[in-house]
């Protein structure tokens, strides 16, 4: 043997163990010396299976280590339990190379006997101890029998109660009873033991947050140990191991690059043909999948599974371990088409897959996850291809595997919802209904699983019939406070960031049209609603006149509902009585609203679906496609900033041009909603010209330039976008309440804001962009608008009277009305509007926290003209809306900001093609100055035409030189925005 550990030449090691066999043979009368011969022998053949994998030699070990246990060791000098641990390696590694039960039930059956050996709370009884929890786990894995687990569980805990605290092995029991009860969890959907496993794994964090001892021991032993030990590869991949763990715990790159070194060290010193040459290439390849996962590097992920491939191909076909490997692999293969769509891929993954799925028991959690990945390669497929077979062969599987998931398991949530997609798919094809009702049902049950996670619920919500359900619930409401009151209520609250979660999800698919889709229909609800309910006619009129006046007939009474103020203003019996004067309350009121909402619904569902009969109409009414949103950047592109706490993402919509992504931070979600809320919270307890709210504001400014301002100024100028031009702004969640387009400072050596580069303006959404670029006008296309100037001065005002008298000055006098004083009434006013294409409101602006509707212009005599009422307005003439009132752009606390219910785009919707607001209160003396800046821009000497486009850039030239005037701060300048065309 010495010889062997000198040159590591196997004929050496061949001609020890004939030796031994012969010197056996030699000494029949002398028993102790035998015996001490016959365990040498027995150790050669353990090396010359390690060294060189010879399966006849494990089973010669087997049967030789079986043998010394029941001879009398002790007169050899031999610890018996020396010979019983070999026995364990041994059968242990007969069941890795084979996966015979007997094996692994005769290694349950010896490590029972052995620890009786051995004294209680001694590491050796630990080691063993822990050897039988694994060996039940292993049993488990191969029977799939619950008892099997519950033992494994039940022995991994008893070794962890007996270890002390500060116990180098403790992480290593920690981490083995945390896996055991993850497949519990997995299997049964246990809520405790989800519970138990974050308590283990946190102890596990805690463990791990300082370099541990075995690290440390690991390191000291690799000094020490010559280039050639022969266990010099196991020692590296166990530090290796250890690096690894501590990545996936903290994060460091630092320890995942090492891991990888190590790896590759253990690789090089285990050729081809060597026995432990699978364990390095299935640790590399597991080290090199985490890192593209985290750099996104396509060549890591092309090394990773080309590792796969070789660890496979070194793997019998009966080898326990082949599914995993089988899938593990799969796995790669699927990243790799995502990133590539090489069919390819999926087509070595299915191939794959389906023979995993015929060596693992059906049921098994293995077993769903392989189908699960099968599935989805499937669908794949039958997108590229359309093969019925593959869509048919998906359902078959997913309706398989919600079969075999117990009752309360988190994973039914997720299945039902793939159930679904394929479902959806199929209608596609067939466009047989009963495929798309059951697809409906079958997502309103995922999401209304209640074991479900959010992360499932995500997946549900992706779907277009999540958000369907979602607009039709809001419908149920007769008026649009009940909706606003719907989606604003605890009910609904964790749906109603569905359409950006749904939107996160299409991204990270590289979906990023479906994802624009998704947020058009699923914010903006009621006044999306409301939009549908004016849509244009002048085409349809000039096919159908009867069947256009009948849907305008039936609109505008469904919006004198849909906008009533009460439930009353529309009831036509005497305020408290029905029609024979029997008196009623106002449930019932509410009632008779809801149910007569419901039959003018159904009768107008009838019309749309006439009219979508008509050849040329039948997309009439139907969500829109990406390719109509896209519209919405004729003029600019329009920036989306979709915030979910999954992933967020910036897209730009630029016409006739692909969107464009841009990765945002991982801690970007948490890091806006803090932004948003600081801001919101500073507010509340410092007023205007306050020193602490202009920190707090300058900040926010700077943290936003980081986070969107330069990434979105450099991504347009490397699309070809020269500065100047004009860009909007589609905000979603609370990033709507967040002055954007003042990010920066940008540029370090010029203090210059995103407004300054660009001119920007906002959307609550591209579908109110584009139709406020699609009204057609009825007044002159050249000359001066009309100005309709509305003024309520009082002892906190003192500068309306000076502002609106300024902007006479500048406007040519014959084309101003101005209404103040006892004139001003909120009647007075909604009967102006539509004889003035330009209005211009210089009063009090007042906010209702959660009753958005309520926000108002306060008028004479302290009467309130509200939200809803301007919403009622039809102003088919309108053009611009100066609204040099407080609060006209800012959102209600506690309110919804993806509806984006505020006076600003209140106008918008009755008909202003472009308005101008403010994000919070604004200095009395502000009004008059910024009015002389912006009119002054617009009404320049010179200026054929007078024109609204022209407001956005008139604005930024006022924000400018009020940013100029000396003792102007921050949060002043910055308060006025520009919503629309």
């Amino acid at each position: 043997m010495s010889g062997y550990r000198a040159a590591r030449q196997k004929g050496d090691l061949d001609q020890a163990i004939m030796g031994y066999a012969e010197a056996l043979l030699r000494g029949m009368n002398h028993p102790p010396m035998n015996i001490l011969t016959f365990e040498h022998l027995t150790r050669a053949l353990v090396t010359r299976f390690n060294d060189f994998g010879a399966r006849e030699d494990l089973d010669h070990i087997i049967s030789y280590f079986r043998h010394l246990s029941n001879l009398p060791l002790g007169a050899a000098g031999i610890k018996r339990l020396n010979v019983l641990h070999g026995l364990v390696i041994a059968l242990r590694s007969r069941f890795e190379v084979g996966g015979r039960l007997e094996d692994i039930e005769d290694l349950i059956s010896l490590l029972r006997h052995v620890i009786t050996m051995i004294p209680p709370g001694t590491d050796g009884y630990r080691f063993f101890a822990c050897n039988l929890a694994s060996a039940w786990r292993k049993k488990y894995e191969q029977t799939d029998e619950s008892e099997d687990l519950t033992e494994a569980i039940s022995r991994y805990r008893a070794v962890l109660t007996s270890c002390p605290l500060d116990h180098p092995s403790r992480p290593l029991y920690l981490s083995n009873l945390a896996e055991v009860l993850m497949s519990r969890l997995e299997r049964s959907g246990n809520p405790n033991d989800a519970q138990d496993v974050a308590t283990l794994r946190q102890q596990l964090l805690d463990l791990l947050d300082k370099e541990h001892p075995d690290r440390i021991r690991y390191r000291e032993v690799l000094l020490l140990c010559p280039p050639d030990h022969e266990s010099k590869d196991t020692l590296l991949e166990n530090l290796a191991f250890s690096l690894t763990s501590r990545f996936e715990y903290f994060g460091r790159m630092g320890c995942l690059e090492e891991a990888i070194s190590l790896y590759r060290a253990a690789l090089r010193l285990c050729p081809r043909g060597h026995p432990r040459r699978q364990e390095s290439l299935r640790g590399l390849a597991n080290v090199m999948h985490l890192r593209c996962l985290r750099t996104h590097s396509i060549e890591d992920l092309e090394e990773s599974i080309n590792l796969g491939r070789d660890n496979l191909a070194l793997t019998p076909p009966g080898y326990r371990m082949r599914p995993q490997m089988l899938y593990n692999l799969s796995v790669g293969l699927q990243i790799q088409y995502t990133w590539t769509g090489d069919m390819g891929y999926v087509e070595e993954g299915i191939e794959h897959l389906y023979e995993a799925s015929k060596l693992v028991k059906s049921g098994h959690p293995h077993s769903r996850r392989i189908l699960h990945l099968l599935s989805l390669n499937l669908i794949h497929r039958f997108k590229r291809r359309g093969a019925d077979t593959d869509i048919t062969e998906a359902i078959k599987h997913y309706r398989n595997l919600i079969a075999l998931i117990p009752e309360g398991h988190p994973e039914v949530s997720s299945m039902l919802s793939n159930l679904a997609g394929c479902l959806r798919f199929n209608f596609s094809r067939t466009g047989d209904a009963e495929h798309l009702e059951e697809s409906i049902a079958l997502y309103r049950s995922a999401i209304k699983y209640p074991f479900s996670n959010a992360r499932d619920r995500l997946v549900a919500a992706k779907n277009w019939t999540a958000l369907s359900l979602l607009q039709r619930a809001i419908d149920l409401g007769p008026i649009v406070q009940t909706r606003h009151e719907y989606i604003s209520g605890r009910d609904i609250e964790h749906l109603r960031s569905l359409p950006m979660d749904a939107a996160s999800y299409a991204i990270e698919s590289h979906a990023h049209e479906e994802a624009i889709e998704m947020l058009e229909q699923g914010r903006a609800l009621l006044w999306s609603g409301m939009r549908s309910l004016r849509t244009p006619l002048d085409h349809l009129r000039g096919v159908d006149k009867s069947l256009a006046d009948e849907f305008t007939e039936i609109s505008q009474a469904l919006e004198a509902i849909i906008t009533a103020t009460d439930v009353r203003d529309f009831v036509q019996t005497p305020a408290g009585t029905d029609g024979d004067g029997v008196a009623i309350g106002r449930k019932d009121t509410f009632a008779r609203d809801l149910a007569e909402k419901c039959r003018l619904s159904g009768e107008l569902d009838k019309v749309v679906l006439r009219i979508q009969a008509l050849p040329g109409f039948e997309n009439f009414w139907r969500p829109v496609s990406f390719r109509h949103l896209q519209t919405a950047a004729i003029g600019g592109p329009v920036v989306i900033i979709n915030l979910s706490e999954y992933r967020s993402d910036i897209l730009i919509v630029r016409s006739n041009h692909p969107v464009v992504q841009i990765p945002t931070p991982t801690n970007f979600f948490h890091t806006v909603t803090k932004l948003a809320h600081q801001l919101s919270e500073t507010r509340k307890t410092h007023l205007l010209e306050s020193k602490k709210y202009d920190r707090v504001l300058r900040q926010t400014l700077e943290e936003l330039s980081e986070l969107v301002g330069r990434p979105v100024a450099k991504r347009l100028m490397e699309l070809g976008i020269p500065e100047q031009s004009r860009i909007w702004f589609c905000p979603t969640s609370v990033l709507a309440s967040l002055p954007i387009h003042a990010a920066g400072p940008i540029s370090s050596h010029i203090k210059r804001y995103l407004c300054d580069i660009n001119v920007c303006s906002y959307t609550p959404s591209l579908s109110a962009l584009i139709a406020s670029r699609s009204r057609t006008l009825s007044g002159p296309a050249s000359g001066q608008p009309s100005l309709l100037i509305v003024g309520q001065p009082d002892k906190y005002l003192s500068g309306v009277d000076p502002e609106t008298r300024s902007i006479e000055c500048l406007v040519d006098s014959g084309s101003v009305t101005r209404i103040t004083g006892e004139a001003a009434t909120p009647e007075n006013v909604i009967a102006h509007l539509p004889m003035h294409p330009w209005v211009h409101f210089a009063c009090h602006g007042m906010l209702q926290p959660g009753r958005p509707f309520e926000s108002s212009f306060l008028l004479q005599h302290n009467i309130h003209l509200t939200l809803l009422r301007i919403a009622k307005a039809h102003v088919p003439t309108a053009e611009l809306a100066f609204l040099a009132a407080c609060h006209t752009a800012e959102l209600t606390e506690d309110g919804t900001p993806d509806e984006v219910l505020h006076l600003t785009a209140a106008m918008q919707f009755s008909g202003f093609r472009s308005v101008i607001g403010t994000m919070w209160a604004m200095v009395d003396e502000d009004g008059q100055d910024l009015s002389e800046y912006f009119y002054g821009k617009m009404f320049a000497a010179g200026a054929q035409v007078v024109s609204y486009e022209k407001s956005a850039r008139a604005l930024r030239h006022a924000t400018q030189k009020l940013r100029a005037k000396m003792g102007i701060s921050l949060e002043r300048w910055v308060n006025f925005v520009h919503y629309g065309a």
